[in-house]
């Protein structure tokens, strides 16, 4: 991990060796930037009734506050939400051809409100009668400001939709 360009997660409620959660926080301090996907909101965090992790493993409970600039707390159900564009984010270098007109966010929206100071949010997800929740932003990380993407997208129906894959790719090239 110490000579990667970019570091992309999409993990979900791991315990990884100490090792591998100071190369993450290494990268991190090195400057160097970090794509998010969906269960990356809570990859190296437990439940608050999780046993704590055997020795030699390591947990990173603030790492969706910290890192990714969000606020994760669980998700509304599975049904599918309406995306929309963030007024003012269609100029950003991500939304770069993605045709959000294109796409739909498969498996729960998840709750990540309120965003960290800091985040640029890119897209909305919308339960009609439910929530708008963000779905899509970047976040600075760090005293070298290691540029952060992260997506709550990322359900397997998510990677059939060219506007998410498009989405993604601007996400690893920012």
């Amino acid at each position: 991990m110490k000579d990667a360009d970019l570091l992309l997660i999409s993990v979900r409620r791991r315990t990884p060796p100490t090792a591998v959660v100071e190369a993450v926080r290494a990268h991190l301090a090195a400057g160097k930037p970090l794509v998010g996907i969906r269960t990356a909101s809570h990859c190296f965090a437990l439940r608050p009734k999780d046993p704590a992790p055997k020795e030699g493993l390591a947990t990173w409970q603030e790492f969706d506050h910290e890192v990714l600039g969000g606020n994760y707390t669980n998700h509304y159900g599975k049904d599918p939400a309406t995306i929309t564009l963030v007024a003012g984010a269609e100029s950003h270098p991500i939304m770069d051809g993605v045709g959000v007109e294109g796409l739909i966010g498969h498996g729960g929206l998840y709750k990540n409100t309120p965003l960290q100071a800091g985040t640029t949010a890119l897209l909305m997800g919308t339960l009609e009668g439910v929530a708008t929740e963000p779905v899509a932003w970047t976040h600075l990380y760090g005293e070298k400001k290691s540029r952060v993407f992260y997506t709550s997208m990322g359900h397997w129906d998510d990677f059939k939709m060219p506007a998410f894959r498009r989405l993604l790719l601007n996400g690893i090239n920012w």
